[in-house]
């Protein structure tokens, strides 16, 4: 025997809209959400970034003073 579906009365189409409308409202507040964490994500990312451009800098200038030690040491040797 065939299974009868119900037929769509306004009322049930009117309650599923209002369901999709509540959805859609959710799905827009969760995006926002994520466009802050991603904003935030993306600021400690460049605070990061600078600080290991930072310690790189540092670290290429101690490199290149003990190159200049190293070879001043050759030449009094």
């Amino acid at each position: 025997m065939p299974v009868l579906m119900p037929r769509a009365t306004p009322i049930h189409n009117s309650a599923r809209l209002h369901i999709l409308e509540a959805y859609i409202e959710t799905l827009k507040a969760e995006n926002e959400s994520l466009k802050r964490q991603l904003a935030a994500a993306e600021k400690r990312v460049a605070r990061e970034t600078a600080k290991a451009e930072a310690t790189i800098a540092e670290f290429s200038a101690i490199t290149k003073r003990l190159i200049a030690r190293a070879a001043e040491r050759t030449r009094r040797n």
